[in-house]
């Protein structure tokens, strides 16, 4: 026999059940090692995010702090432009579409100085038809003051009356007015 037969010989009891189970302890320890180098990189990032929260968060906010100095004049000067022109705009138009909506007519509002200014001409027209009355009752006795044979009788009926008696009754009440009113 030679010698490599039997080496061969005694690698061959080695069986594949044997081979299994080294595998799978060779298997072990890697997946421990794996185990132990995760848990090191893990905390290893975790340290790394910590250090990178803490570097940016001052900065970030100051970023922040910047950012809304710098945009809040502009934004005020936005909302003022706004208001002075599209606001007016705006109020207006909805406050005509409510008028328009609204299903009671407003109530009129009415100031004391119509009616007041009413009432002072009713009540100068009315002292004014006194006025009137007043005068016309004064007028009356001047007429009945008048001399007898001045005054012409009109006969009643005219039908009876001839026209030469008429025209010189008409132009008598003439000459009767004018002296009344002189």
């Amino acid at each position: 026999m030679s010698l490599t037969t039997s080496k061969d010989e005694a690698q061959a009891p080695v069986s594949a059940n044997d081979r299994a189970r080294l595998a799978a302890a060779q298997a072990r320890l890697a997946a421990a090692q794996a185990t132990v180098l995760a848990k090191n990189a893990s905390a290893a990032a975790s340290e790394r995010a910590q250090y990178a929260r803490d570097w940016a968060t001052p900065r970030i906010v100051e970023a922040i702090y910047q950012a809304r100095g710098w945009a809040a004049p502009r934004i005020g000067q936005a909302g003022q432009a706004v208001g002075d022109t599209v606001g007016p705009k705006v109020s207006e138009m909805l406050a005509t579409t409510a008028q328009r909506v609204d299903p009671t007519p407003p109530a009129a509002e009415r100031s004391i100085w119509p009616r007041l200014l009413g009432t002072v001409a009713v009540l100068a027209a009315a002292g004014g038809a006194v006025v009137v009355i007043l005068r016309g009752r004064s007028a009356s006795p001047a007429d009945t003051l008048m001399a007898e044979d001045d005054m012409v009788p009109v006969p009643s009926d005219p039908d009876t009356a001839s026209t030469e008696e008429r025209v010189m009754a008409d132009g008598d009440m003439t000459g009767n007015a004018k002296k009344a009113s002189s």
